[in-house]
């Protein structure tokens, strides 16, 4: 009875490291809570970004890059959200990455340690082969003490709203 109990718990223990460890390696980092996704989009031909909108200047010089995500980050067309987004207690903080051959519906903000905020592809469907790999574009609002100056996104420091253009050669 003691031997059959003992086998019992430790079956047990390593069932709920394996949960731990399998969640983990399936969706790195930590759900940010109050994280609101204001923008989504997958397709194909994305460039890719990760920064942060801390003004509606921001706003402007990414629209550069995706006017549509832009739109949305202003909260114009979001469901039930305000017709502009309040600059002085949030911030957008923008990726795009490539999916490779996995289009998603959604995305999650998470968090870690190591990589800092970063997006994860939500609502997926898995293709074997696609000639042509998915990107994903998501912009979340997060309140504006959550994004400081040196913040990172996906493991390095955010880039420029704006694509940097090419300096003029002379």
């Amino acid at each position: 009875m003691i031997l059959a109990g003992a086998v019992v718990a430790g079956l047990l223990l390593v069932s709920g490291v394996w949960a731990v460890l399998g969640d983990s390696r399936r969706s790195p980092g930590v759900p940010v809570p109050g994280a609101d996704l204001v923008h989504f989009e997958s397709g194909h031909g994305y460039e890719p970004v990760r920064t942060v909108l801390r003004s509606r200047a921001d706003v402007a010089a990414f629209a550069k890059r995706y006017p549509a995500a832009a739109k949305g980050a202003e909260g114009a067309g979001a469901p039930g959200g305000p017709a502009r987004r309040d600059f002085g207690t949030e911030a957008l903080v923008a990726f795009a990455w490539s999916t490779g051959c996995t289009r998603a519906d959604s995305a999650d903000l998470r968090s870690s340690q190591k990589q800092g905020l970063f997006a994860v592809p939500a609502d997926t469907t898995a293709y074997r082969k696609c000639a042509e790999p998915f990107d994903a574009l998501a912009v979340f609002a997060v309140p504006r003490e959550w994004v400081p100056h040196d913040v990172e996104l996906a493991g390095e420091a955010p880039e420029p709203p704006a694509p940097t253009e090419a300096p003029d050669e002379p």
